[in-house]
């Protein structure tokens, strides 16, 4: 007898509209969502993740199974549950369905915000955090920034473009933020990041360490921090957001230890 596995809940769904566009550099256009309904977000913490759903296309003809809308997942970067308000960066990168509708975004039009899903869970304890992300995780980034205690000490890297993608990073007592700039040229996407890492001495004392990138830089960082710095695996968060020739990158690549 063959026991049924209960299906995943569905994370709730929020229409929202476009309440304000903001460019915070070339490349990095901050969008503010609204909705009464958002008085219900389940805002969980630092580092989470919601899917944005583009208007559902119609079907084809009368009677044709409806397509799947668009999704696509992001970090919230701020919740306002008194104004009803959500922000979300995007990078704009010129091509996949997110980049092109942020890039012409417009203060009234609409779209469906689901989640949230889970969020990166700050350990106490630690005596200090090694955060390491490319442009695409500034929002992850600063969002544990936030919520890190002002105790732990902490090193942040981040990888961008040039010097003009640069942005305010939250203000922590503890923490060192080192901009490295890989310019244009999309094949050097985590070279900088993975240099730095690979040379960062570890602090002594009990860390933790988070990772987000592009997927195949993410899968050699978390190969070095695991056999060379021999972090232990239960300390170590990785994620993929995207990957070099893919547009359509899915969500969930954490970098799976085949052998965990």
């Amino acid at each position: 007898m063959t026991t049924a596995v209960p299906a995943k809940p569905k994370k709730p769904r929020y229409p929202a509209t476009v309440k304000r566009v903001a460019h915070l550099t070339p490349r990095m256009v901050r969008i503010t969502f609204t909705s009464p309904e958002l008085e219900h977000f389940g805002w969980n913490g630092p580092a989470a993740h919601i899917k944005l759903i583009f208007a559902q296309p119609a079907p084809e003809a009368p009677g044709a199974d409806v397509p799947r809308p668009t999704m696509r997942t992001y970090t919230p970067r701020r919740f306002d549950r008194e104004a009803r308000e959500l922000d979300v960066d995007f990078i704009l990168h010129g091509e996949g369905p997110a980049s092109i509708w942020a890039e012409q975004a417009t203060v009234g039009q609409t779209l469906q915000i689901g989640g949230p899903g889970r969020n990166y869970v700050i350990d106490p304890t630690a005596d200090w955090f090694l955060i390491a992300g490319d442009d695409t995780a500034i929002p992850a980034i600063s969002t544990i920034l936030e919520s890190l205690p002002a105790s732990a000490a902490a090193h942040v890297f981040i990888e961008v473009i040039d010097r003009t993608d640069e942005v305010e990073i939250p203000a922590h007592p503890n923490t060192t933020v080192t901009w490295l700039h890989r310019g244009p040229n999309t094949s050097q996407a985590g070279v900088p990041l993975e240099a730095s890492v690979r040379g960062y001495q570890m602090p002594a004392g009990s860390g933790r360490v988070y990772v987000a990138c592009e997927s195949g830089a993410m899968r050699r960082i978390r190969a070095h921090l695991l056999t060379d710095k021999t972090i232990n695996r239960e300390h170590l968060i990785t994620r993929g957001y995207w990957k070099l020739g893919a547009v359509d990158y899915p969500d969930g690549d954490y970098g799976q230890d085949p052998q965990a």
